[in-house]
């Protein structure tokens, strides 16, 4: 009896734990405006790379025709209007589209992806300015933790459980055999 409820505890433990996921960050490279002016920053996604988690990226002041831009900071990922990842892309607008940021990908992967040139910084006062160059890539992560995972756990407690039980089994059989 006791061996069918150990049985049911590992599968119950082994159902229940849930492997983590990381928040996937990508780093913008190189990435260049009509104008002269850049794009620095980061963006962050869910571990699958299909919803918007969080973003800070700069664009730079500049001059681009008539229009005159000023530095801004897009680092409200709830602005976001359209999110297409991983497939095409992202956008973020302020409250009266007085800037809007679009950023679109030909499909972002967990390597990162070239940033299209369809892609465009807008701002009120300066109009819109095309991305000419650039990419994204994923950025490396610090050193990995030591804590396993839940999953890792329940294996090694069904693993410590079944050797256990191996050895009272034996000692049950010496015992018996004596």
């Amino acid at each position: 009896m006791k061996r069918v409820a150990a049985i049911s505890a590992a599968i119950v433990a082994l159902a229940v734990a849930a492997p983590a996921w990381a928040a996937k960050t990508f780093v913008l490279d190189n990435v260049t405006l009509q104008g002269g002016g850049t794009l620095t920053g980061t963006f962050t996604t869910d571990d699958a790379l299909s919803s918007l988690i969080g973003i800070d990226i700069t664009a730079s002041a500049g001059a681009y025709g008539p229009g005159v831009f000023s530095v801004f900071n897009y680092n409200n990922a709830a602005l976001a209007d359209w999110v297409s990842l991983p497939t095409q892309g992202f956008r973020i607008q302020t409250a009266g589209a007085a800037q809007q940021l679009r950023l679109d990908f030909n499909p972002l992967t967990l390597t990162g992806a070239n940033i299209l040139n369809t892609s465009s910084e807008y701002q009120r006062l300066g109009g819109p300015r095309a991305v000419l160059t650039g990419r994204v890539m994923l950025q490396e992560s610090g050193p990995i933790s030591a804590v396993p995972e839940p999953a890792t756990w329940a294996m090694m407690i069904i693993g410590f459980g079944a050797v256990g039980s191996m050895v009272r089994t034996s000692r049950r059989n010496a015992f018996s055999a004596a």
